[in-house]
Formats: structure tokens, C-alpha cells, sequence
């Protein structure tokens, strides 16, 4: 028996050099000091990361091969070792790596086989446990562990019932803690939104409750490891990740107040490695002790604006009904708009405006370098019939048309195109909007990646909308009597010119020459001696009275004997607010529109019409029939043609 105890002890004592564990045998309340061959045992290891006890560590398969039995020898108090190896003798000076090498070699070839058990919390510890064990020597092989794990744990023997620490009783149920050294990487991930503006530059944000899933490599594809959202800060930091490859998918944007109108990147995938000695590997970088994955968000922008009397442009400008108007819609574009469903430009006109026909419109597009866009190849271009008010035209970009967008790296994209301003055009600071609308799609999902957690999803389209706004004003004529403005004349008549010259005060002939244009004729007062003349834009105008009348009683008013002026100069500001909303199926509109207008100038209060009053006279009448008055006349007639005659005859006669 004593003999029997030494080998074990030789056994164990191999096993414990050979591996940094500990094993404990835990002698029950009733000591037998001699070996129940009847019974059972059991191995139980518990795992730990290093000497921390308080880091159970799950997940390490652990395998045990029987390779010796304990038998009765022929003397009742002699216990002999049978090895269960061929060519493996053992007796109580054997040591593991005596062997090793035989061991290794039948579990390569399959002729040792054992049965595994793997780590797994129960009660705060990671254990794995094999029971109804006959009795015998074990070897135990830490066959798998998590990438962590940089050293497992050196094979070791055990011994099923082994003595106590006391050395008086025999333990069946026995105990390891093996420790492993492990290693742990970690990475911060920044989230930020980019805004490309319409001039080409770009603003960025940090974005706040972004999710992403964090996936790990395996041998058959990827699986999850957690769900992270960014901080305050557009931050994620993530530790305690073991060796391995791992990637970051984008999965949300964020509740209903966060990173409207941002486009959702969900196909791509950042990967980083964790490398055994614990730095990050990111893409071809150099592996560091701490490594940044920095994610951007791209944001469309949209302006629409129309030109000015100087022919620059901005969001309002001041016409004539009959005038066209040009507008300019500029669109950035995504770097990514080669991944996006859609990408479609829209313009809706007010009934104020006229699509003439195509070639009056004269709808141009062009890019910020030049990029040229064929028609039906790269877009599908959609227009209003010929004169049509209240029209809408579409630009829609096809596949090969966002393609050609993205590999030719264009940043803008800009529509110029006419309109004419018609009779419906609106009078003052309501003014008559020109509404253009950005339609994107709001996500990036994949096709293939079957391990992707978006694969399958729809995206939805987002919305930019923005205004510019055409204002026209009027022009009140009151028409009166020079010498009792109550008396209003009716019937009189006058062309309205625009004079765009130098001249203080033109003449009819100026304002029929070149810096002069004739805006209506015959502009006739009515009863109440008025005309309006609505539809002008700021500007010079003159009056040319071209037919006055007479008054009740008979007399002749006179014609005025130069253009009357108008001056029409209407100081407007016009200011615009955005709003930011999302729909029930997260679709963001971010609209920009008209929001306050000043007005100065014109009749208080009347915003934008001018009234000016002109009167008339009458001339000097001769009388045509009767009285004195008559006679008088006839009588100073005669006298003046006989007066006449008798010079021409004296003449006559001096001459003879």
C-alpha cells in the first residue's frame, strides 16, 4: 500500500511541475484509510485567468484520457498500476514527460481517445466537470480555449482517489484550478456626420446614439459579441475584446431627434484585429497599443435660388408679368450616391410661372468639374407640357448615372432653367414661390453578407426641400382735374414706358429710343378716373398721355406736355427658417422655407403698390357761334384784310 501511495505521489508530483494548477483532494467527514474499489470518482477543474481568482474564465474545452488502472494485485494490501498504453510502462518513478512524446502520439492517431468537458459559469465559476469516473490515473489536455488565452495550460495527471493534504483518507471527487495568462485588446470607435454644402465645402458633427453591432470572426462566418451606441461625445469604446479579428456594422442612426437627413451606412463593415500580444491591427496601419476607428455619415444639401436684376443669385428677386425669370437648383451629391437607390431632383412651380416650352426653358445641368451627363443614359429628365403654369420637372439618376457621379467624383450638381411670369402672378410680399426638393435614400444596405444584421432591409427616402421667391408690385394712376381734384376723369388715355437711361427727364422720343421699353399701351382711366397696372418690378417708369378728354361742359383738357414719372423701389428682405421632421417610418424632411419678409417702400401699408395722381387742365377755347364776342372778331378781320389791300395797292402804283 505504501508503495502505492509513493507512485501516485511520483505521479502528481510530475504533474504539478509540468503545470501551473493546483489540485485538491478534499477527504470526506468519515475517514477510510484504504481504497473503496467499488467506488466512483470525479475530476472538477475550475478556470482562471492568471493567479486572479476573481476572473473566472469560460469557454476552455479541457479533455482527459484514462491511460492506467488500479488493480488488486495478488496481495490484498498490494495495489498494482496497469497501463492502459502500449509501450508505456509505469511505476512510481515515472514523470509525464518520460511519456509524453507516447502519450501525444496515440492521441494524434486516434487510438487514445477521451472524453471533454468546457468551462462555464456556475455559482461566480468557470467549470468543467467530469463525473462517474472509474478509478485510475488521468491525463488532462486543455485542448481549446478562447483567443485570449496566449498560454493553455502545461497537459498534467491526476490521480482518481488520490490521498488527502493530510495524508490519512482517500478522496474521490477531485478538484484542479489550472490558470491560463491572457491578453486583451480594446478600440474606440468616433462617429461623425458630414454635411456636403452646395459651394463644395464640408461641416462635420459629432452623432450621438449611433448602434452598431460588434461581430467576431469564426471559422464559419461571424457572430455577434454586443451592441454599442454612441456617447454624448459621438464615442464608443470598447475593451476586454481577446485575440481575434472583429468588425463594427452601423445598425441605427438614432432615436427621432438624432442625425436627421444622414445617410445610414449599413453594408459596410470596419474590421480590426486583436493580435496576441494585444495590439489592434486596423486595415494596413501599423498595430499600436490603442487603436481609433473613425466612421463618417454623409448629409446631402439643397439650395434653390433665383437671379437678380444683377444678375447674381439669391433666394428672391423682383419682376415684371411677361419677364423671365431664371432659377438655379444646386444639389451636392454623396460619395456614396453610387450605393444609393435613389437620387432625384424636383421643381414645383407656382401658377405665377410659365414653362414656355423646352427651348425657352433652356434647362441646363452641369457639375462642379465638368462632368458631362447624357440624357436617358445617365438621367431620366421629366418636364411640363408647352405653357404650362404650375408646372414640375424631375431629374431622376439612373445606375449608370449615379456611377458615373461617384467614380467622376462629383461634388454638385446644378440645374439653371427659365420661366415666364404671368397675369396670376401675386402682388407684394406673398410674392410667388419656386419650391425644388432633393428625394435620397436615407440607408446603404447589403446584398450578399449573410452574417450582416441588415441584410434584407429597405431603405427609405429622405427629403431636402428649399424656396426662392419672385415679388412683382403695382401701380395705381388716379387721374383727376387740376383744379378740383374731387372730379375724376374717365376716358383718358396712356402708354407706360420702363426707362432704364441717364436722362432726368426724358423725352417721349428717349423713352421710344433704346434705353427705353414700352410696357403697355393704351392704358385707359375708368370711372373713377383710375387705372392699375399690376405685375411691374422696381424700376423707372414714365406715363405718356396719348388721349385726354373734355369736361362736362364742353372745354378741351390739354394733353400734359411731358412723361409723367413713376418710380416703383420696393427695399424687401426676405428671411427663411428649415425644419427637420421624420414620419412614422423614420423618413426625414428637412424643408426650408420663406418665413418673413420686410417690405419698405410704396403706399403705407399697401405693400408694394405706388399711386401717383396726375392732373389735367383745360386750354384756351375759341368761341364758335354768337353774341358780341362774335361781331368783334369779324369786324377787326375786315379791317385787317382791307388794311392790307390798300398797302399792296399804293405799292402797285409807285412802281408805275
Amino acid at each position: 500500500m505504501g508503495k502505492f501511495r509513493k507512485m501516485l505521489a511520483g505521479v502528481l508530483s510530475a504533474a504539478m511541475v509540468l503545470s501551473t494548477m493546483t489540485v485538491t483532494a478534499f477527504a470526506a467527514e468519515t475517514k477510510m484509510p484504504t481504497i473503496d474499489t467499488t467506488k466512483k470518482g470525479s475530476i472538477t477543474i475550475n478556470k482562471y485567468e492568471g493567479d486572479d481568482t476573481t476572473k473566472p474564465l469560460e469557454g476552455v474545452t479541457f479533455t482527459i484520457y484514462k491511460i492506467a488502472d488500479l488493480e488488486q494485485g495478488s496481495n490484498p494490501v498490494e495495489l498494482k498500476y496497469k497501463s492502459l498504453i502500449t509501450g508505456v510502462n509505469i511505476t512510481s518513478e515515472t514523470k509525464y514527460n518520460d511519456i509524453k512524446s507516447v502519450v501525444d502520439s496515440k492521441i494524434a492517431d486516434g487510438s487514445l481517445t477521451g472524453t471533454s468537458a468546457t468551462t462555464v459559469m456556475e455559482s461566480g465559476k468557470a467549470t468543467a466537470k467530469f463525473t462517474e469516473l472509474d478509478l485510475g490515473i488521468y491525463l488532462v489536455e486543455e485542448t481549446k480555449a478562447p483567443s485570449q488565452v496566449v498560454n493553455k495550460t502545461a497537459n498534467f495527471l491526476v490521480s482518481v482517489p488520490m490521498t488527502n493534504e493530510d495524508g490519512d483518507d482517500w478522496v474521490y471527487d477531485i478538484i484542479a484550478n489550472p490558470k491560463n495568462e491572457t491578453v486583451y485588446g480594446g478600440i474606440t470607435l468616433i462617429k461623425k456626420g458630414k454635411t456636403i454644402k452646395v459651394n463644395g465645402s464640408e461641416t462635420e458633427e459629432t452623432l450621438k446614439n449611433v448602434s452598431f453591432e460588434l461581430q467576431k470572426k469564426e471559422t464559419t462566418g461571424w457572430t455577434k459579441v454586443d451592441e454599442y451606441k454612441t456617447n454624448g461625445s459621438g464615442v464608443i469604446n470598447v475593451t476586454g475584446l481577446a485575440p481575434a479579428t472583429y468588425r463594427f456594422i452601423e445598425t441605427n442612426l438614432g432615436g427621432t431627434d438624432d442625425n436627421k437627413g444622414y445617410i445610414l451606412d449599413g453594408k459596410t463593415a470596419y474590421e480590426f484585429t486583436v493580435q496576441t500580444d494585444g495590439k489592434i491591427q486596423v486595415g494596413t496601419t501599423e498595430a499600436s497599443e490603442s487603436a481609433t476607428i473613425t466612421v463618417y455619415n454623409e448629409k446631402p444639401s439643397l439650395e434653390k435660388s433665383v437671379e437678380n436684376a444683377n444678375g447674381s443669385y439669391d433666394n428672391d428677386t423682383d419682376a415684371s408679368v411677361g419677364d423671365t425669370v431664371t432659377w438655379k437648383v444646386e444639389a451636392s451629391v454623396p460619395s456614396n450616391v453610387n450605393e444609393l437607390k435613389t437620387y432625384k431632383l424636383t421643381d414645383k412651380m407656382s401658377d405665377a410661372l410659365t414653362w414656355e416650352n423646352k427651348a425657352k426653358a433652356n434647362l441646363e445641368i452641369t457639375t462642379n468639374n465638368s462632368t458631362t451627363l447624357e440624357a436617358s443614359t445617365d438621367y431620366t429628365l421629366t418636364v411640363p407640357e408647352d405653357n404650362t403654369t404650375g408646372g414640375t420637372w424631375t431629374i431622376e439618376f439612373t445606375e449608370a448615372g449615379k456611377t458615373k457621379l461617384a467614380t467622376s467624383n462629383v461634388k454638385v450638381i446644378t440645374v439653371t432653367f427659365n420661366t415666364k411670369l404671368n397675369e396670376n402672378a401675386i402682388i407684394g410680399s406673398e410674392g410667388n414661390l419656386n419650391d425644388a426638393e432633393l428625394d435620397y435614400s436615407n440607408a446603404i444596405y447589403p446584398t450578399e453578407d449573410p452574417d450582416n444584421p441588415n441584410k434584407g432591409n429597405t431603405p427609405g427616402e429622405d427629403k431636402i426641400k428649399d424656396q426662392a421667391i419672385v415679388y412683382s408690385f403695382r401701380m395705381n394712376i388716379e387721374k383727376v382735374d387740376g383744379k378740383d381734384s374731387t372730379i375724376k376723369l374717365q376716358g383718358v388715355t396712356f402708354d407706360l414706358y420702363s426707362y432704364t437711361g441717364a436722362k432726368t427727364n426724358p423725352t417721349e422720343a428717349d423713352l421710344k429710343g433704346s434705353d427705353g421699353t414700352l410696357v403697355e399701351q393704351n392704358l385707359t382711366t375708368d370711372a373713377d378716373g383710375k387705372i392699375q397696372k399690376s405685375g411691374l418690378k422696381n424700376g423707372t417708369y414714365y406715363l405718356v398721355e396719348t388721349k385726354t378728354v373734355k369736361t362736362k361742359d364742353g372745354k378741351q383738357y390739354n394733353l400734359l406736355k411731358e412723361p409723367v414719372k413713376v418710380e416703383i423701389k420696393v427695399d424687401y428682405v426676405t428671411k427663411t427658417e428649415t425644419t427637420i421632421t421624420k414620419d412614422v417610418n423614420g423618413n426625414v424632411a428637412d424643408t426650408t422655407t420663406v418665413s418673413t419678409k420686410t417690405f419698405t417702400g410704396g403706399d403705407t401699408g399697401s405693400d408694394g403698390t405706388f399711386t401717383v395722381t396726375v392732373k389735367n387742365y383745360t386750354g384756351f377755347d375759341l368761341p364758335i357761334t354768337g353774341g358780341m364776342g362774335t361781331v368783334l372778331f369779324s369786324i377787326a378781320g375786315f379791317a385787317l384784310m382791307a388794311g392790307a389791300a390798300f398797302v399792296l395797292l399804293k405799292g402797285r402804283r409807285k412802281d408805275a
